[in-house]
């Protein structure tokens, strides 16, 4: 026998000020009240990047970020942002010999955009790359390959394929989502979970990226990194370790990040009060106990740490029987033993965004010497609102985003080494989305 909880999903705001200024709908509020913090330039300089033959495409973009299409009313009305021709620049003239060698391809994507900024001795803030579609299984894709080429370079891009724009149906309810990630990517804040005491409250989500030989499938290197957030889901930053290629030196590596991360998330403003780590699935015993030594270590600094390791899996499932589908509501949470829960960040009530799919629930364990209820509702009570506050789209899979975000980053790391990037202004900004 097993009991369970309902959590109440929270509202979000839209004003780091105006406790008025809620809702619980992303889009309603932001288009009621605005974003929560609006970018630092209202007027960026954007280049859209795409080879001969393909301006049609880049116009109907550029059109319906400006001006709208289906339920999104734009950039300038919903994000504040204008968007007139004197802010782009189209930087084209190079074409694909062969639209799925992707490798090849970010090759061209990165040597037209450098070319361009050779000659015209400008930056602009953000890069927005229409290319060919990849299958979501090959690794070398064309998303991955182009974003790492330019993050090599310290420049930020968003990337949309010709495939998605030549889709009526599919093109018009995704504008509002490519706008989102552009306006996350320069800076701004669209709407944080409605959680008491949030900026005070700290989480990292913990990350490891690996890359493997294709041929022998031999591990080449790994990656340890570390994403801050605060625990309403405002972005903070993240901070990348150096490549290694053998275990003892990749802990090394992980200690030394982490030490990083600590200190600076102690000079962060408002003080911490609360710190909370989040493992993912592939993190080993011996990874989080380094990690746990750590942070314990650091204990005087905040009143209160707590350790959690979250995953899906599918062997969990939980049966409703007062819901006519049999799927429990969004914010079920069903104890499995003293410190472990599976929570349900999807539900009955919403069916739209895992229609094509299982709603997603996730294992939650609270590693504590002393359990008591307090605290562990406090925790999964973090993760439920981290599963609202994915910033990629509006209708986001409900994950919470600590885990989320480092699966991305993880993606991309296995093609790019940022800790060779120059600028640090790629650790504050949200360029894996």
């Amino acid at each position: 026998m097993f009991t369970y909880t309902s959590l109440q999903k929270s509202g979000f705001k839209f004003s780091p000020d105006d406790p008025l200024m809620v809702h619980d709908d992303r889009m309603r509020g932001i288009i009621r009240w605005g974003p929560y913090r609006k970018v630092a330039n209202p007027a960026p300089r954007l280049a859209f990047v795409f080879p001969e033959g393909y301006r049609d495409a880049a116009n109907a973009l550029y059109l319906a970020l400006r001006n709208g299409i289906g339920a999104f009313k734009g950039l300038p009305s919903v994000f504040k942002i204008s968007l007139e021709k004197d802010q782009v620049a189209p930087i084209t003239g190079f074409t694909l010999r062969n639209r799925y060698d992707h490798h090849e391809s970010a090759q061209r994507y990165r040597d037209a955009i450098q070319a361009w900024i050779q000659t015209n001795k400008e930056t602009p803030d953000l890069f927005i790359n229409l290319h060919p579609r990849s299958m979501a299984w090959d690794e070398d894709s064309a998303y991955a390959a182009t974003k790492a080429a330019l993050l090599k370079e310290g420049l930020m891009s968003q990337n949309v394929t010709f495939d998605l724009i030549q889709n009526s149906t599919q093109f018009e309810w995704a504008v509002a989502n490519i706008a989102l990630g552009l306006f996350v990517k320069l800076g701004g804040i669209p709407w944080a979970v409605n959680r008491p005491n949030a900026e005070s409250d700290i989480v990292i989500g913990m990350g490891r990226s690996e890359s493997y030989d294709p041929r022998t499938r031999e591990r080449e290197r790994v990656i340890a990194f570390t994403t801050c957030l605060q625990s309403n889901g405002i972005y903070q930053f993240a901070h990348f370790g150096r490549a290694c290629d053998a275990d003892t030196d990749h802990l090394q590596e992980l200690e030394r990040t982490l030490k990083l991360t600590l200190t600076r998330v102690r000079g962060l403003r408002p003080e911490p009060r609360s710190l909370t780590l989040h493992f993912p699935k592939d993190f080993s015993f011996e990874e989080r106990a380094l990690c746990r030594k750590i942070v314990t270590e650091a204990q005087a600094s905040f009143q209160r740490i707590e350790f959690v390791k979250i995953t899906e899996e599918e062997r969990f499932f939980a049966i409703d029987d007062e819901s006519p589908d049999q799927v429990p509501r969004r914010g079920t949470c069903i104890r499995l033993d003293k410190t472990d829960y599976l929570l349900y960040t999807e539900g009955s009530e919403e069916r739209q965004p895992w229609a094509n799919r299982l709603p997603c629930a996730v294992r939650i364990r609270h590693f504590t010497d002393q359990p008591t209820d307090l605290p562990t509702r406090d925790v999964v009570g973090q993760v439920f609102d981290l599963s609202l506050s994915n910033w990629r789209a509006f209708n986001a899979r409900g994950f919470p985003v600590s885990i989320y975000y480092s699966e991305l980053i993880s993606r991309i790391l296995r093609k790019a080494d940022l800790s060779q990037v120059q600028g640090e202004h790629i650790a504050d900004r949200m360029w894996f989305l």
